[in-house]
């Protein structure tokens, strides 16, 4: 809700006047409550047309650092227990995130926050809202949450990811952790813009057609992988190679 409210605030979003459905409106961006939690909203009964739906949302962490995060989303395995079905990626249009995470990067140093900026692995739902689905978050605890700062921040993200894609070189992540350090410095220092990033703890389940389905999941189509080498253990390493190389995918070790 603070993010909704920087966002009214800083881009003058007005009721849009052709939509019945309570949208708020500005340029080509719209702005919708939703009764429901984020991860749990399968459905947005809306009468336009959307090329992508951009989250406002909060995140939360045991070790409760202050975090400005972004993601794509979609379950990876068997596991779904927090929105969204097992095994199923939404859409992925990755110039989006890589403008999510450069924008969070300029608006936390321009206001000056002492807040870690990353990526996170593809997780949670919703999966199935048929459009490129990115969730952008302020974390940790409630003190982040009410930080009007941070709500700035995230909002200029959200615009950003909106209105003005970052063009990169298209990849799809594997391994690391949860937080995705690699895949970071890769879209700041190497220029690429990615879909969905599988961290190591895909590979407890590893199942080949969702590597393939992360492809075939990221518009605009995509033949690279980026790999956290040393956050892939060696075995596990191998059947993802093999799996690569029989795609035809360029594979980007960092």
């Amino acid at each position: 809700m603070n993010i909704a409210g920087k966002l009214r605030e800083l881009r003058n979003f007005q009721p849009a006047p052709e939509s019945p459905d309570s949208l708020l409106r500005a340029g080509d961006v719209y702005l919708k409550y939703v009764d429901s939690e984020g991860i749990h909203t399968d459905r947005i009964d809306v009468q336009v047309k959307f090329d992508a739906v951009i989250f406002a949302s909060r995140h939360r962490s045991e070790s409760k650092e202050p975090t400005l995060t972004t993601h794509w989303t979609g379950n990876a395995t068997r596991e779904a227990d927090f929105g969204g079905k097992p095994k199923t990626l939404s859409l992925a249009d990755p110039p989006r995130l890589r403008a999510a995470l450069l924008a969070l990067d300029k608006a936390r140093d321009k206001i000056g926050l002492n807040y870690t900026v990353t990526l996170e692995a593809t997780h949670h739902g919703p999966t199935n809202l048929d459009a490129p689905t990115l969730f952008v978050e302020i974390g940790s605890t409630e003190r982040e949450w009410q930080d009007a700062n941070a709500a700035a921040a995230a909002s200029e993200a959200i615009w950003e990811a909106a209105t003005s894609p970052a063009k990169g070189t298209r990849a799809v992540g594997f391994g690391g952790g949860h937080y995705c350090n690699k895949q970071c410095m890769a879209i700041r220092e190497s220029g690429y813009a990615f879909g969905h990033i599988f961290s190591k703890y895909f590979f407890d389940e590893y199942d080949e057609e969702m590597v393939r389905r992360a492809f075939e999941r990221t518009l605009g189509g995509c033949r690279t992988a980026v790999l956290d080498w040393k956050g892939v253990r060696g075995p596990e390493r191998v059947k993802l190679l093999a799996t690569l190389k029989e795609m035809d995918i360029e594979i980007v070790r960092t």
